[in-house]
């Protein structure tokens, strides 16, 4: 095998590849990355075994050749490598791979061709296409409410489901006491996902919101398995989907439809601010903010033993029969980071049923957190979906 490439073509594969490999256990196979060289192209493949990434490059080839490396390895060489062309050689019966650049030269062992396994290729038939910088954004506002608890089992998962009502694919997760939801209208995924939709488990969906390609990509799905890659083909990742039943977030949803609501409108910034202080004075037996609703204010309190109290007030716009309620603090600053308005809305559903923050601009993104129970002597406990 016998090629020469630009660093800076390849460097951002590389790096994709590396950090799906192991770095000293597991088997062979699994710490390597692959280079192949056939057909004018040379693919870069990496896998943990359950990830699968590989791209595509036109390199200048001289000889075509498949060689393992330890991917750790070969991607810190590039990595601390000038800009420039880089040539790679391994002859014929040989076990080193080496790398050169002007006068630099390095030397790495190779693996046994005999541990390479071939990746599932992309399925090209019935396949989407979409801004990758959107579902980044999309994963990120839903990703902090899939439940870290992996026997939590579906709970633990992203959902894509197309939601026939609205006719919109509906992104949501959900941990016991809070849910995130964001619909997004697309025509491609409509008809891409399965009736009962798809899972995406959290340890995968960390993985795939770092790996998705910034531009243009298209989406797939065959034999359990999602499909990503860009459309110039250089980046292609697999993972596999979930099979277990996600609960109806449709019927936390219509709770919105309270007897008796309230509402109130505040500035999301200056409200972050205020939650950002007093969570200063929270501690592990008082988690919550207070919040107190009177015409045209809200009061905002903590107090404890340990650290004393506190109390911030904001102009608001409330409205409403409520006049008490309490949230995670923590949780709240969490949920209005993920929003980019600068008004933001509350919708109360009771004192103890679920609230609604959502975007009066941006209908399509809103989060359900229920609060916590509010007792005569002052001890909170989550009240769950």
């Amino acid at each position: 095998m016998k090629f020469s490439i630009q660093r800076e073509e390849i460097l951002p594969a590389l790096q994709q590849a590396a950090q799906i490999t192991s770095v000293k256990t597991g088997a062979v196979f699994l710490r390597s990355i692959w280079l192949k060289v056939e057909n004018s192209q040379l693919q870069i493949m990496a896998t943990d075994s359950n990830i699968e990434f590989f791209g595509f490059f036109s390199p200048q080839i001289q000889e075509d050749g498949l060689v393992g490396v330890n991917g750790r390895h070969l991607y810190e060489l590039i990595r601390k490598l000038h800009p420039g062309e880089l040539q790679f050689n391994v002859e014929k019966d040989a076990t080193q791979l080496l790398v050169k650049q002007n006068k630099r030269k390095y030397v790495i062992p190779i693996n046994e061709n005999y541990w390479f396994q071939q990746l599932s290729s992309f399925p090209e038939e019935g396949a989407v296409t979409l801004s990758g910088e959107k579902l980044s954004r999309i994963i990120d506002k839903v990703f902090y409410s899939v439940s870290e608890d992996e026997t939590m089992q579906a709970v633990n998962c992203m959902l894509i489901k197309y939601a026939q009502k609205e006719q919109k694919s509906d992104f949501c997760g959900l941990n016991g006491h809070q849910l995130a939801l964001y619909r997004l209208e697309n025509d491609g995924l409509r008809d891409l996902l399965p009736e009962q939709g798809i899972l995406i488990s959290k340890k995968y969906l960390q993985e795939l919101k770092r790996m998705i390609p910034q531009k243009e990509i298209q989406l797939n799905i065959s034999n359990n398995r999602l499909y990503c890659r860009s459309v110039d083909q250089k980046d292609n990742i697999s993972l596999p989907l979930s099979l277990y039943e996600y609960p109806d977030h449709n019927q936390m949803l219509a709770r919105y439809e309270a007897d008796d609501p309230s509402s109130m409108s505040i500035d999301r910034r200056g409200l972050m601010d205020a939650l950002d202080r007093i969570l200063i004075f929270n501690t592990d037996n008082s988690i919550c903010t207070f919040f107190e609703f009177n015409d045209g204010m809200v009061q905002m309190d903590v107090q404890s033993e340990e650290k004393g109290e506190a109390k911030e007030f904001l102009d608001s716009v409330f409205s409403g029969g409520l006049r008490k309620i309490a949230f995670p603090t923590r949780d709240l600053i969490e949920i209005l980071s993920h929003f980019e308005c600068e008004t933001i809305h509350f919708h109360f559903t009771s004192s103890e049923g679920p609230c609604f923050i959502e975007d009066k601009d941006d209908p399509d993104y809103k989060v359900l957190i229920m609060p916590m129970k509010i007792t005569d002597d002052i001890v909170y406990s989550d009240t769950d979906f």
